[in-house]
């Protein structure tokens, strides 16, 4: 019998363990959205044109990195230190200069005002 508890505790224990995210757990979710929206746009804006499937794919990808950031900070109300840390991480990847690049990069490209004039 106290095989079976102490396995049940052990496993509980894993669970609640592997379950716990650190402030740079998610950082690193973060600059990996921001990461595929980069590799979205660099793909739409490869052939110098932006489609009506890219602007979709480019919108999606967006909205999703920004939810991701919207949850994971809302998660930290009342934990100011935590959210420090978090917006530390996330904000001091490159990912962002890449964003940045990308970014630029997509705004002189044939297509662009689709992206701004689609509500997705």
């Amino acid at each position: 019998m106290k095989k079976i508890l102490l396995i049940i505790v052990i496993a509980l224990t894993m669970m609640l363990w592997s379950c716990a995210t650190t402030p740079k757990d998610n950082a690193e979710k973060v600059v990996k959205a921001v990461n595929e929206y980069c590799d979205k746009v660099e793909k739409a804006i490869a052939d110098e044109i932006i489609d009506d499937d890219e602007v979709d794919a480019i919108k999606s990808s967006e909205k999703d990195y920004m939810n991701l950031i919207g949850e994971i900070t809302e998660s930290y109300a009342g934990k100011a230190n935590d959210r420090a840390e978090f917006e530390q991480q996330m904000y001091t990847s490159d990912a962002w200069v890449r964003m940045a690049d990308v970014n630029s990069k997509l705004a002189n490209t044939e297509g662009y005002a689709k992206i701004s004039l689609t509500n997705k």
